[in-house]
Formats: structure tokens, C-alpha cells, sequence
């Protein structure tokens, strides 16, 4: 635990710096803190010295702590920490530290290996960002945040380990719920005034953190894997209305002198949320809208001259973040020859400009687009009204209800806050935060008919994994502006009633119906025995593997897992098998997938005694010899890794091995060594190669 707890108080350096020297909340420091540290190391990543810039932020984080030493009222600053909203960020993320190290959680899920935890693995192992990394990761574009948010965990002891990279994503989702507890507000500092204000603080933070529990679907008493992940979602949403909660609590108190501070902190976790997912550009854009309408709107009264200074705050909040993704575009097609300003399949060709996508979608809705997406927009916007009201987002329904949930809680805070900027607030987060919905929905509607695949788009693949974390932000934010209405609005009691009310509910919802049988506390060990058995043979074999290799698995039966799994455990490149039929036929039916179930393409003489013990898979390629022969030489790999045989592949195959090949999944993966003289392949073993009888 040392190198987290040791990045964990060097963020607690930096916030009593900022104390100190601001005299910020403390409450407001720990996101934007860790948003801007993340944005220093990605600064030094473009540049190829990300090591150095992160020792240089340890030197800087000391630096902080020994000015803030220096001051004579030290103790006074030491004191202003101890607030609701940074105590339970400090003493939550300690106790997630604790926990995560005793249980020591696992990546299972598959987003996790193709993307999101093979990228902090590679960015932690190789010291840069991981575009540039070797490795197997075929999503090099995705976004660095994640990644550089683990690493900044664990840089301080070297090595990578998966349930440190978990338990410093909890620490950010922390760091994005203590703003809440900034809307209590905290001038007097009597004892009596200050007790009085811990129990709603509390409160609030307690509804925070069950939300992302409110916003999945899980079987009754099933397993959780909320805060057991290192996928972006989650962080996209709790950013995203994090950042709205850090400059409502400030502006709350209505003085320009704690505002600024806290659009300085919003406009650096702006820049953050752009940098976990392509998508938090567009969260990022709807949050600056919402900031910087708040201070045209709701701040002053509506006139012609202020238009000027809201397009202004709307320009320097967007500009961080719009920077940082175009920088990142350019990395990437620098380091790793990647066009991120197109979406769809370039290999299908089906690729299409951004532009194209948002002018041609805008003709579809008037009926003039382009016939060629004429058909599948219709179904796909068919589906999606549909999903609104059908498709679980919450535990309360759709997205018709959680819709409702936050309309009534902007409801209650209309009614409750102060006449004139309090009550224009509301109403200009409430009418623009709709209209920013809409917006979002339509950009969804749009990546699935331009993005996904036919199958995929009329399935709405992830519908709910893609349009939570919007619902989760946007409730989050409201929540917030409930509670600033609860301390400094016209009728404070039915505010803070209100806030009881929707901490009750989400925790009751939470109890009677989200509640799982095991979460982070007690993942079932027995879930991660496949990965352990995969990481145990991968491990017998990487020492007969270089980074360039790229290896062909064969694993009968496979349904992907365990290609993704061998993908994040070996030293090499995985390689993409075929599925279809004929690869050695001219026009046959066959593409690129990650498997390799190989069986007979004959059918008529598949039931023979022969393979009398066969079965069909799921997921299979119809593949004769020469069929894998024809495919191997084309793609030039280099490797075979046998991991599940059968029949099938001991009497079509064998010919190709050199060695006896085994019946069916044994103590070891077999590593082989394509050799190819041209006119002959064999399959030669590589290393020590063990068989059993």
C-alpha cells in the first residue's frame, strides 16, 4: 500500500497548500487536485518524459507542504481540513486502500483487457503513455486519464498492480462527491454551529455514495462490481457532476472571491473529464454551457452587454479541454498512426468524418439525409424512443423515470430558494441542463447509427452503460443545488427535508432492490479462477515470447475470454483468428474476430465415428487444414498457443504439430513455432513444452 498512501497524502499536501495560501474550502481542493495532477503527468507524457514528471509532482507536493510549515498558523490550516467533505474524501479513500488490499480485486470484465486495464498496465510497466507502449492493446487511441490516474498510485513503488489501479479510481469517484458536503456552508466556526452542520454533511455524502448503485440494473441479490472497475463510466459521470457541485457550492454563497477559486477548480476538472473517454468532450462542452449560462443568468439579470462575458466564461471553460483532445489526437497519430477524427470501420468502409456524421444526422431528423442510413436511422431512433421508458437505467426504471426523479428534485429546489439569482439558477440549470440532455441523446442516437455495426446499433449495444453516467452527473448536480437552497434559501427546512428524502430513497431503492449479495467488500475469489489459471499458463510461457511476436491461440470452445485474458497476460501480440468458412476458398464467406474455435467445414461428414466426441461451439470458423495453413501464411504470425484441443484438432490438425497433440485442455498452454518454408509448415515447439498423457 505504500506507493497509494504516499500519492494519497502528496494530494493532501497539495490541498493544505491551497488552504493555506487560498483560503479555499477544503471540501472543493481534493477533484480538482487530482484532475490537475492528472493533466501535469499527461503534459509530460506528451513530451516522453512521464517518469520525470511525475517525481517532479512528489517534489512539488513536499515543496507545498514545507511553505504551508513555514506559515505561523499552521494549526489554524490544519484545522480547516478537518471538514466534513475533506475528512470523508481522506478517511473513505484510506479505508477503500484497506479494504481493496485485503481482497485484492482483479480485472474480469472484457472492456477491461481491450482497453481500459491493459492501458494502465502498460502505462505503469513501460513508464509512458500507453500509445507508445509495447503490448497488446488494440484500442491505442483511448483516452489516457484512466490510466494516468493509476499511475499516479503507484509510480512511487514501480511495478503495477490491478487493485491499486481500482483503488485509486475510488479515490477519484470520492474526490468528485466531497464538493457536495462544500454546500454546507462553513464561515462560523463555533463548536456548537460546526456539530450542527456535520449530520447534513454527512447525509449528503451518504447519498453520493450509494448513487452509482442507484444507477445499475443488477439482479436482486446478485454481484456488484460497482467500484471493482476501472472502466471510464462511472468516472465520466461523477466528473461531470462533480465539477457542476464544485462551482454551485461556491457560487452558492454568493461572494466572487470564493467563486473564482472554484471556476478556476471547475475549469481543470473540465479539462480531466475530456481526457477519460472521446465522449467527455461533449460532457465537458454541456458543463461550460451550464457554468457559464449560471453566471450570465442567474448571477446578474439578463442584458445585452453580459452576453459578452457568458460567451467569454464559456470559451476559457471549453478551451482547456478542447486543447487537450486535439493534443491528444495528434499524439496518437504520431505515435501509434491512428485517425481519431473519423468514426465507423475504415477496414468496412464504413468510416465517416465527424462533420459528415453531424450533417447528415441533422438531415435525417428534416428526412433529406443520405439513403444510405436512411433505413437504419429510422430503426435506431424507433428503438431508442422506446428504450426511454423500457430499458432499466436506475432502480427506480428507464431513463422516463430517473428524467423524473431529477425534474422533481429541481422542482423542489426552485420553490425552495432565494427570490431573484437563487431561483434563476435553478431555473437556467433545469431549462439548459434539458436542453444539454437532448443534445446528448441525439449525439447517442447519431454514434449508433454512424459508429456501431448493423447488428449492434439495432441491439443498442451498452445502451445503459453509455447514458447513466449523464443521468448520475445531472442528478448529482441537482442534489447539490437542493442542498445550497437547504442552507441559504427562502425555506431551508423543506430543502434539508428534501435532501433527507432523496438520501432516503436512493438508500431504500439501494436496500429493497440493488442491494448485491457481494461487492467490493467480498468479491467472490471463485470468479477470478479462469483469469489466475491464465495468467499461471501464460506465465510458463513468456519467457519463449519477445513483444513483436504475435501469437494465433487455438482454445476449442473459447468465446473470446480467454483470448482477451492471454492478451493481458502475455509478452506478446495476440493475433486475430478468422470465423466463416473456406479461408483457403476464393470469395468465402470469413472475417477477422478474436477467437479460434476451429471445426470441420464438411457437415455431411461431421456426426462420423471419427469425431463422434465432437460438438459444435458457439463461436466457431469452419477450418480445414489447409484452410489454417492458407490463413497462417498470410498473416505471417509467428506463434501458435494451444490452449483447449479436442479431437478436432488432434486428428485434422496434428499433421501440423511436431509432437503428440493432446485430447483436450491440460496442465499447460503449449507454445509452437511457425515454420514456413514456403511450400511446408510445421509447428514446431518453443521452449520446454511438457506433455502429459
Amino acid at each position: 500500500m505504500f506507493s497509494g498512501i504516499a500519492a494519497l497524502l502528496g494530494v493532501c499536501g497539495l490541498c493544505l497548500f491551497l488552504v493555506e495560501f487560498l483560503q479555499a474550502d477544503p471540501a472543493l481542493l481534493p477533484l480538482p487536485v487530482i484532475a490537475g495532477s492528472v493533466v501535469w503527468l499527461c503534459l509530460w507524457g506528451f513530451a516522453g518524459l512521464l517518469p520525470a514528471g511525475a517525481w517532479l509532482w512528489l517534489a512539488l507536493c513536499l515543496a507545498g507542504v514545507a511553505l504551508a510549515a513555514l506559515r505561523r498558523d499552521l494549526a489554524n490550516a490544519l484545522a480547516r481540513l478537518a471538514s466534513p467533505g475533506f475528512l470523508f474524501f481522506l478517511l473513505g479513500s484510506l479505508a477503500f486502500w484497506a479494504i481493496l488490499a485485503a481482497v485484492q480485486p482483479q480485472y474480469i470484465l472484457w472492456d477491461e483487457f481491450t482497453c481500459w486495464g491493459t492501458a494502465c498496465k502498460m502505462t505503469s510497466l513501460w513508464g509512458c503513455l500507453h500509445p507508445a507502449a509495447p503490448g497488446n492493446l488494440a484500442a491505442r487511441g483511448s483516452l489516457p486519464g484512466v490510466p494516468l490516474l493509476s499511475y499516479l498510485f503507484q509510480f512511487i513503488g514501480g511495478g503495477f498492480a490491478e487493485w491499486k489501479s481500482i483503488a485509486a479510481y475510488n479515490t477519484l469517484c470520492l474526490a468528485a462527491m466531497a464538493p457536495l458536503a462544500g454546500t454546507v456552508r462553513a464561515e462560523t466556526e463555533t463548536g456548537a454551529e460546526r456539530g450542527r452542520r456535520w449530520p447534513r454533511a454527512v447525509l449528503l455524502l451518504a447519498g453520493a455514495v450509494l448513487l452509482p448503485y442507484f444507477f445499475t440494473t443488477p439482479a436482486p441479490g446478485g454481484v456488484s462490481r460497482i467500484y471493482l472497475t476501472v472502466m471510464g463510466d462511472l468516472a465520466l459521470g461523477l466528473v461531470f457532476g462533480g465539477a457542476l457541485c464544485l462551482y454551485f457550492a461556491a457560487a452558492g454563497r454568493g461572494a466572487d472571491a470564493s467563486v473564482l477559486p472554484a471556476l478556476a477548480g471547475a475549469a481543470v476538472s473540465l479539462c480531466f473529464l475530456a481526457l477519460i473517454k472521446d465522449i467527455g468532450l461533449a460532457y465537458a462542452a454541456i458543463a461550460a454551457m451550464l457554468i457559464a449560462a449560471d453566471r450570465l443568468l442567474a448571477v446578474r439579470r439578463p442584458a445585452l452587454l453580459c452576453a459578452g462575458g457568458g460567451a467569454a466564461a464559456f470559451a476559457a471553460l471549453l478551451a482547456g479541454p478542447a486543447a487537450f483532445y486535439l493534443g491528444w489526437s495528434r499524439y496518437v497519430s504520431l505515435a501509434a498512426s491512428i485517425d481519431k477524427a473519423s468514426v465507423g470501420s475504415a477496414a468496412t468502409g464504413d468510416a465517416v468524418s465527424y462533420g459528415f456524421m453531424l450533417k447528415d444526422g441533422l438531415l435525417q431528423i428534416a428526412g433529406h439525409g443520405s439513403e444510405r442510413y436512411a433505413e437504419k436511422f429510422a430503426s435506431v431512433r424507433g428503438l431508442m424512443l422506446d428504450a426511454f421508458s423500457e430499458t432499466q437505467l436506475c432502480l427506480l426504471g428507464g431513463g422516463a423515470a430517473a428524467l423524473a426523479l431529477i425534474a422533481g428534485v429541481l422542482l423542489l429546489a426552485l420553490v425552495t430558494a432565494s427570490p431573484g439569482a437563487g431561483r434563476r439558477r435553478v431555473a437556467v440549470f433545469g431549462l439548459l441542463g434539458t436542453a444539454g440532455w437532448a443534445a446528448f441523446m441525439l449525439f447517442h442516437l447519431l454514434l449508433y447509427v454512424y459508429n456501431f455495426t448493423q447488428r449492434e446499433a439495432l441491439i443498442l449495444k451498452d445502451y445503459d452503460r453509455y447514458l447513466s453516467p449523464f443521468y448520475l452527473g445531472w442528478l448529482l448536480a441537482a442534489f447539490c443545488l437542493l442542498a445550497v437552497s437547504a442552507e441559504g434559501g427562502s425555506l431551508p427546512r423543506p430543502a434539508r427535508l428534501g435532501c433527507l428524502a432523496l438520501s432516503g430513497c436512493i438508500a431504500a431503492c439501494f436496500g429493497l432492490r440493488g442491494l448485491p449479495s457481494a461487492g467490493f467488500w467480498n468479491y467472490p475469489v471463485e470468479n477470478y479462477a479462469v483469469r489466475r489459471e491464465v495468467a499461471r499458463r501464460a506465465a510458463a510461457v513468456n519467457g519463449a515470447l519477445a513483444w513483436e511476436d504475435e501469437v494465433f491461440l487455438i482454445s476449442q470452445g473459447d468465446d473470446a475470454t480467454r483470448w482477451y485474458y492471454y492478451g493481458y497476460e502475455l509478452n506478446a501480440r495476440m493475433a486475430n483468428g478468422f470465423a466463416g468458412y473456406g479461408y483457403s476458398e476464393q470469395d468465402a464467406e470469413n472475417w477477422e474476430t478474436t477467437f479460434a474455435s476451429l471445426v470441420n467445414p464438411y457437415t455431411d461428414e461431421y456426426n462420423t465415428a471419427k469425431y463422434r466426441f465432437q460438438t459444435l461451439y458457439p463461436y466457431t470458423a469452419a477450418c480445414s487444414r489447409e484452410d489454417l495453413v492458407v490463413f497462417l501464411r498470410e498473416k505471417g504470425y509467428s506463434h501458435i498457443l494451444l490452449d483447449q484441443s479436442d479431437l478436432y484438432i488432434r486428428y485434422e490438425m496434428g499433421p501440423l504439430f511436431e509432437g503428440p497433440v493432446p485430447l483436450d485442455r491440460t496442465g499447460e498452454a503449449y507454445l509452437y513455432k511457425i515454420e514456413d518454408d514456403g511450400e511446408a509448415m510445421r509447428f514446431v515447439p518453443a521452449g520446454e513444452v511438457r506433455y502429459e498423457p
